[in-house]
């Protein structure tokens, strides 16, 4: 039975309707008569009388009396055809009431996640390996609180996404009848900003205060920098990203500046002082304005915890339950105030994986949840072991391997899935080989039957994917990049092929002007200056150590200029007479370097990038040759070639093992399996970075449901092209000695 307010349909439409029922009951209800009906046939073979007439409305008493009719406001229902009564139907709306209404805890769970469920009250932690069902856990324990009497507003479920917030009390609500939508969920910085608009003013904040994004933090640092008085310094300062960054890393592990600039951001140790200026006038700067970076939002939902004890007592009084999921994930700061917040209540229930922990480098702090029995003795423990993602095959290489690291809680994944192919361990000659392996096995896959987005390519470190994608772009098959930008798309990429594509042509405007703004003290105004000089000359690169030009340039800017022209001029010398390669190699011997500490964090990665750029241009004898191929490699997006009919959202994905945590793929190739490569060579003297890189590698096996490819190139090219033997992972080497059979088979490529 359909019902329409007619009153908002035209005839046609209306028409449309009543025909596409001539045997049913069309009701309509209007709040007074309307013109529509009075041209209306009879579509039906009965039809009502007119109904009587309102007073005001004496009109409707002349319109045809065939015409279906309403009583006012309430529609009538016409006889139906041939004397035949057609029962009504009636549907019940349920109520919150509270009961369990969907819960079936026996059908749904298995005994791993019942027992999770069902825990009484106290401190809980829940060791939920990769693919254990963590999140439908999650959904069930909150169901379950609710379904038990405990009202959803005294329930707060702390994720890393808002997404997954949702996403958990939309399904809770759906197994219950009870409205789950009145639940505190959300990211921290969700319910810290929650909190902090009912308390601000205690902290010296209005109310209203402004939430400001990186964009708008970046802008305000800068205002700082140039406002803090310490533009004489001869080094460049880092750029107001890094120091926010910096910043952020203190307010959210609690290092000191100096601590944080020593293991951080060595190479800027030295500027701890201006650095310290500058960062207290932009938190003074902030609250004077009323805003709060995301970091602040952290930082004052702790202080009004600690500095405010009756506001503590408040909140911790109101959440019986504190759910907190990827606890593993959390920081020092995240974690002090989970504590602060279950103080009163004591029901504490933190998920998560102490094997999946790998955001060190963001500041995570795995002793969160190595910890957790130590900070609460009578805490619960419970295990989450049932993999519902992986083959037995991938799970045995994945337990076998993190087993080796000492600090964790120990587990052993256990398949619920049947026998699939071993993983295998793929020996290749070098990364071009590693490169063409790959894409033909992609390549069989998709005749297999695998469609492309279920097929997933990881690295340790994204230079590893440089091959891998010119080859892939070379064979036609459509990728996304899920760790960041292609790699010739990348910023300090650009910044070194702007030198090779000036020295190739010195009309070159655009490529001038970025190598020239990379030098301290040269920003737009005098890069332009400079250029309006060079471009004046017959030949602008042998102009660039003019005496006229650098004369004309004042303080700061004539010295980097300086050294600038003495490189452009050094590798102009080098041009005819060297390899790209060589050239490339004489930039990273530069104050080149300089720029890239200044401007990038992770500085040594982007390092380790441009030396793999190097390598990549060996190949190449001359300079057209190699930017001509970059070009028409860069101007080729993989996401528009495709394989076969393939559909326009289906491309492969290749990611950093970073980013790929919390998903999966049919099949897996994980590249650089090899020593100084993955584990990165950092790792080789530091245990407990090696313990994390063994986490990474485990994160990056469990990634694979049905097939996995270990690929190890056997030869690298170093910075001076020197060809090394690289040794197989550490990661592979301990298992072999393990008195077990291999967890995989090893494969050799015949060329």
């Amino acid at each position: 039975m359909l019902v329409i307010r007619a009153s908002s349909l035209r005839l046609g439409l209306l028409q449309s309707f009543s025909e596409s029922a001539p045997r049913g009951c069309l009701p309509l209800y209007c709040r007074g008569p309307q013109p529509t009906f009075a041209s209306l046939p009879p579509f039906f073979r009965n039809s009502s009388l007119p109904a009587p007439v309102h007073p005001r409305q004496p009109r409707w008493m002349h319109w045809p009396a065939r015409t279906p009719t309403f009583m006012y406001g309430v529609p009538v229902r016409p006889p139906a055809p041939d004397g035949l009564e057609h029962p009504m139907k009636t549907y019940k709306l349920n109520t919150p009431t509270g009961s369990t209404g969907g819960l079936d805890f026996d059908r749904d769970l298995n005994q791993e996640q019942r027992q999770v469920v069902k825990a009484g009250s106290g401190p809980l932690l829940v060791i939920a390996g990769a693919g254990t069902g963590k999140t439908h856990t999650l959904t069930y324990r909150v169901a379950a609180l609710v379904a038990r009497g405990v009202p959803p507003e005294n329930i707060l479920l702390l994720t890393f996404t808002n997404r997954a917030a949702r996403a958990m009390t939309t399904r809770a609500s759906a197994l219950i009848t009870s409205d789950v939508t009145r639940l505190w969920g959300g990211t921290f910085h969700s319910v810290a900003n929650r909190i902090l608009r009912e308390n601000a003013p205690l902290l010296g904040y209005p109310k209203d205060y402004t939430i400001i994004d990186g964009e708008d933090a970046k802008t305000l640092m800068k205002a700082c920098i140039a406002d803090a008085g310490v533009g004489h310094l001869d080094r460049k300062l880092p750029r107001a990203s890094m120091l926010t960054r910096l910043l952020s890393t203190t307010l959210n592990t609690g290092a000191s500046l100096a601590d944080a600039l020593f293991e951080r951001y060595p190479y800027f140790a030295h500027l701890h002082e201006p650095i310290a200026a500058i960062l207290n006038l932009y938190q003074a700067r902030k609250k004077e304005m009323g805003l709060m970076d995301f970091d602040d939002l952290l930082a004052n939902w702790y202080r009004l915890l600690i500095e405010h004890p009756e506001v503590r007592q408040r909140y911790a009084a109101r959440f019986e339950h504190i759910l907190v999921d990827e606890y593993q994930d959390t920081n020092h700061l995240q974690g002090a105030i989970v504590d602060l917040m279950a103080s009163v209540h004591g029901n504490l229930m933190v998920v998560g994986d102490d094997c999946q922990s790998i955001y060190a480098f963001r500041g995570a702090d795995y002793r969160n949840i190595l910890e957790f029995p130590e900070r609460y003795p009578d805490a619960r423990q419970f295990r989450l072991e049932t993999n519902y993602r992986s083959t037995p095959q991938i799970l045995e290489l994945a337990n076998r391997s993190i087993r080796h690291n000492v600090h964790q809680f120990q587990k052993t994944l256990r398949a619920h899935r049947p026998r699939g192919p071993l993983p295998a361990h793929v020996h290749l000659r070098d990364a071009n080989q590693q490169a063409a392996f790959v894409c033909q096995r992609i390549l069989e896959l998709v005749d297999e039957g695998y469609e492309l987005d279920n097929i997933a390519v990881l690295y340790r470190s994204h230079h590893h994917s440089l091959e891998l994608q010119l080859e892939m772009t070379r064979c036609e098959i459509p990728f996304i990049v899920r760790s960041g930008l292609r790699f010739f798309e990348q910023a300090h990429i650009k910044d070194a092929l702007s030198y090779l594509r000036f020295l190739y042509n010195p009309l070159d405007e655009l490529a001038f002007l970025r190598l020239v703004r990379q030098w301290h003290g040269i920003g737009q105004k005098r890069a332009q200056q400079i250029w309006m000089f060079l471009s004046a000359q017959d030949d602008a690169l042998a102009a660039v150590d003019h005496p006229d030009l650098i004369a004309s340039l004042g303080g700061r800017a004539r010295n980097s200029w300086a050294r600038a022209s003495q490189l452009l001029t050094r590798m102009r010398g080098q041009r005819l007479a060297t390899t790209p390669d060589q050239l490339l190699l004489t930039l990273l011997q530069s104050d080149f370097k300089d720029h890239i500490h200044s401007v990038y964090d992770q500085a040594d990665n982007r390092l380790a990038d441009l030396e793999q750029l190097a390598n990549y241009a060996a190949q190449y004898e001359t300079l057209d040759h190699l930017l001509g191929e970059i070009t028409l490699l860069s101007g080729i997006s993989g996401q528009e070639i495709g394989v076969g009919e393939s559909h326009d959202d289906h491309f492969v994905c290749l990611s950093s093992v970073h980013q790929a945590k919390g998903l999966e793929w049919g099949a897996v190739f994980t590249l650089w399996v090899s020593d100084a490569e993955f584990p990165h060579q950092s790792a080789s003297m530091d245990s407990a970075q090696l313990e994390e890189e063994r986490r990474l590698f485990y994160v990056a096996t469990t990634r694979a449901r049905d097939e996995l490819y270990l690929c190890h190139p056997l030869i690298k090219t170093t910075r001076d092209r020197t060809p090394v033997v690289l040794r197989e992972s550490p990661f592979i080497d301990e298992l072999r000695h393990e008195d077990a059979a291999l967890p995989w088979e090893d494969w050799k490529i015949e060329a």
